[in-house]
């Protein structure tokens, strides 16, 4: 390129440079463009800072976002907002959304305040972080998760009150937490083909006469468990065939179910008087006749 022409294009950007310093950017933000009348500074809100030569904000504007132009102040977050800024002078992690001021994504409003949203079993710094699951808490491992004695419910929305005994009440099955329990009718029951044991505080799978069986808890029969007895109809034969057979002192009906020696003793001379009845009243019957 000719010198001559280089040193043209030097002096004419050290104009366009000189232009755009003493007049500013008038096509794009007006906001801190360089002023030195009143004039040079017809936006909303807009002052010309003698000062500093330069367009500012009135006292009750602030800068929009995208430092353009000027907003007005809000003075609470119930004010219909047109910019982020004039949330955010009132309250940290806001946007405008819609004309209103809402916490920005991953945060919510709580005590006064927006907080990051914390997942159940994420890391936390406060409780704040964790309540919009509701009952969770900051626990001292620093992860958000319910509170002593409470369980997380299926949708993952709020922390429910742990059942600690069968029968106790209940809205969903995660708070049944025994081995083996669902929540039915609202109350914490055993499975269906299970029974509870007081002893262990469990459920275990019913076992019949016959049945392989590891504890004398898993061999059932429903009478023990309506009528309470302190000894068990049934037992576990651990020792020898693993099976599920009756308890010593009980033996086994023509029903299949294992009864007290001294009931069925009992039934049995119940029956043969009332048999020895039937055959009297037959007999004379016949003589009668």
């Amino acid at each position: 390129m000719n010198p001559a022409n280089v040193r043209m294009c030097v002096v004419l950007g050290a104009i366009m440079l000189a232009i755009g310093l003493t007049n500013g950017d008038k096509i794009g933000s007006l906001l801190y463009r360089r002023c030195k009348h009143e004039q040079d500074c017809l936006f909303e809100g807009g002052i010309c800072n003698y000062t500093i030569s330069q367009c500012t904000c009135l006292k009750n504007y602030l800068p929009s976002s995208n430092l353009k132009s000027c907003v007005q102040k809000i003075e609470s977050l119930e004010v219909a907002c047109t910019d982020k800024n004039q949330c955010l002078t009132l309250l940290a992690n806001t946007t405008c959304d819609n004309r209103k001021c809402v916490c920005v994504p991953g945060y919510y409003f709580a005590d006064k305040a927006c907080w990051k949203m914390a997942g159940y079993a994420e890391a936390c710094t406060k409780n704040q972080e964790c309540s919009h699951i509701e009952g969770s808490i900051c626990t001292d491992n620093m992860i958000c998760g319910c509170a002593a004695d409470t369980v997380l419910n299926t949708n993952g929305t709020k922390c429910l009150t742990a059942a600690k005994m069968l029968q106790d009440e209940c809205i969903e099955s995660v708070q049944c937490t025994f081995e083996f329990s669902t929540c039915v009718d609202k109350k914490c029951q055993c499975k269906e083909d299970f029974h509870y044991e007081r002893e262990m505080t469990r459920c275990f799978l019913n076992k019949a006469i016959g049945d392989k069986c590891a504890n004398n808890y898993e061999c059932y029969q429903i009478e023990d468990y309506k009528n309470d007895p302190p000894i068990k109809s049934m037992t576990c034969d651990s020792n020898d065939s693993n099976t599920c057979m009756c308890a010593d002192n009980y033996v086994l009906s023509t029903e299949g179910k294992c009864v007290s020696e001294n009931a069925g003793s009992s039934l049995s001379r119940t029956i043969m008087v009332s048999l020895s009845i039937l055959v009297c009243a037959t007999v004379l019957t016949y003589i009668l006749s």
